[in-house]
């Protein structure tokens, strides 16, 4: 339960305290004094929306800390346990600060935590109900949400939720390999044509580098070959040809020198005779040299490197890379080739996911029909209280077999309504007046609240649009819900404040910078005076004074 809320800077609360206790506690004050602030300072320490605008004029922030009680065993002493925040009081401190630029920061038992489990500690223990759950009252989707609530099936509407979700994300992922398939077919023939090109070549890492310093050389050799064949044929032995004449004369000079001791003679004929080997080694070696590399070889090798920057262009790569790209359209084959076996696997695998929804949804469907029936009743049966005793509420609970998987089942639910003996049921939105929409979602709320199970249930001004003797069933209702759990009410009923065991009186008034709110608990005698202003519209006599003792004992 909540045991205290302390609030400071807080819109026009300076600093304000309030203690509470078990069952009904009723806040009340004259319109503008901010009854509503204390309802707003508890949703920011659990975790609600915030701006700057929240903080006191002239503060430099906004501090809010709530005291809960936490019994072990309970879902907020797990929650505490799991996070490693539980105190050895068993209790949870709720804190948040506000800054004046509209940045907060929270705390759970002295420890810094995020606002997103602030919130979830916070809806472990506390449960609001505005003054527009009547206008909810009429969405459909907020219908299926309190029908599964006062079933308690909230437990296997998560579990078809998850079921969906696994379902659907798997579904459209088949969707998805269905599109990219047929996108596929229109485009592997010309990606297969492509790559049948490229695997002609047969390329791989460093080959066109190799080809390219191959073929250089094989042209290379050509020009040498006929270079050296033309000073080859220059130094032949054919007639008249330079060697040949050469040679005649080396010949000359040894028979020359066979007659004379010319020593000069001998010298030169020695050089020439050197001269004369030298070229015929020069002939030979030229000769070698001028033997041709093959030319169909060098021919088949130009092609080929051709062929490769003819694709390179094609391709927009570079003659070196076109591998890379052969790698790159083999992995888009296979990738589509295997799409057939990927989608079959996949279609049996979304099957079973499907069937598994349907299992789960057909047993929500169950169950929820048979909680339609039952909440119906009990919201009749409420309805004589509220001043409606020939009403009767109906909670239409079909399945649609027709409609695609949805992530909250195959059932339409519907809320029908009539006030009137003899009428039709119609939908609240047709069937109901504003007082009587207020009355039903007062009614629903409370019934369910027990599926819940939040230890602290806050009602801010449910009762609008209420006034006489149902006010004080109303107030009766409330009264019997706090005898289940902690229930504070923000009211201007003086039928549905006497009702409460406590009652706190919100004021305002005006100080030297501004304007301030305070709030106190009320003792006996200040609530027959708080329910003498409430009956007589701010005119406090002994006649109200009188009606409102009544009212308080008999309540």
């Amino acid at each position: 339960m909540l045991e205290e809320l302390r609030v400071r800077n807080f819109v026009l609360s300076r600093d304000n305290v309030m203690e509470f206790s078990t069952g009904l506690t009723a806040i009340t004050g004259e319109t503008g004094a901010g009854k509503s602030l204390t309802v707003d300072a508890l949703l920011q320490v659990l975790g609600g929306r915030t701006d700057a605008q929240t903080v006191r004029r002239g503060s430099e922030r906004a501090e809010i800390e709530a005291v809960f009680t936490a019994p072990e065993n309970t879902p907020i002493d797990a929650f505490l346990k799991e996070r490693e925040l539980s105190s050895e009081e068993h209790t949870v401190v709720l804190r948040r600060m506000i800054g004046k630029d509209g940045r907060s920061r929270a705390w759970i038992n002295t420890r810094a935590v995020t606002l997103s489990v602030l919130k979830e500690a916070g809806s472990l223990l506390v449960s609001v109900h505005g003054q527009h759950a009547s206008v909810r009252l009429m969405d459909e989707r907020h219908q299926l949400a309190l029908l599964d609530t006062y079933g308690r099936l909230e437990g296997l509407s998560v579990r078809l939720s998850q079921a969906f979700n696994a379902y659907n994300t798997e579904r459209n992922r088949l969707q998805s390999l269905s599109d990219e398939q047929k996108r596929g077919a229109a485009v592997f023939r010309t990606l297969k044509a492509d790559f049948d090109r490229l695997t002609a070549l047969d390329l791989e890492a460093g080959d066109y580098e190799e080809l390219s310093r191959h073929y250089d050389t094989l042209e290379s050799s050509q020009e040498v070959s006929a270079a050296a064949m033309k000073a080859a044929e220059a130094l032949s032995d054919d007639e008249n040809a330079p060697l040949r004449l050469i040679n005649d004369c080396r010949y000359e000079l040894e028979d020359l020198l066979q007659d004379s001791a010319d020593d000069e003679l001998k010298n030169a004929l020695e050089i020439f005779a050197e001269g004369c080997e030298k070229l015929e080694n020069a002939k030979e070696a030229l000769e070698a040299l001028s033997i041709p590399s093959d030319p169909a070889e060098c021919e088949r090798a130009g092609e080929k490197l051709a062929r490769i920057h003819e694709l390179a262009r094609r391709f927009h790569t570079e003659p070196g890379d076109l591998y890379k790209y052969q790698q790159e359209l083999e992995q888009q084959l296979d990738h589509f080739l295997s799409l057939k076996d990927e989608i079959t696997a996949l279609t049996s695998r979304v099957r079973q996911l499907r069937d598994a929804y349907e299992k789960i949804a057909l047993e929500l469907s169950e169950r929820r029909a048979d909680a339609a029936e039952r909440m119906g009743q009990a919201v009749s049966a409420e309805l004589t209280d509220l001043a409606m005793p020939d009403g009767r509420f109906l909670v239409s609970c079909k399945r649609n077999e027709e409609c695609r998987p949805r992530q909250s089942g195959r059932d339409d639910v519907q809320f029908l309504f009539t006030a009137n003996r003899g009428q039709e049921l119609m939908p609240l939105d047709k069937a109901a007046s504003g007082g009587e929409l207020s009355r039903l979602a007062l009614a629903i709320e409370v019934l369910t609240t027990e599926g819940r199970n939040v230890p602290v249930l806050v009602f801010d001004e449910v009762d609008t649009g209420i006034s006489g003797r149902t006010a004080s069933a109303v107030g009766q209702l409330l009264k019997q819900l706090g005898s289940r759990a902690q229930v504070l009410t923000v009211t201007h009923l003086p039928q549905v404040a006497a009702a409460a065991s406590h009652q706190y009186l919100v004021v305002k008034r005006e100080t030297d910078d501004g304007t301030e709110s305070l709030i106190k608990e009320l003792d006996y005698s200040g609530r027959i005076e708080e329910l003498s202003r409430m009956m007589g519209g701010n005119t406090v006599t002994e006649a109200t004074r009188e009606g409102a003792k009544a009212l308080l004992e008999h309540a």
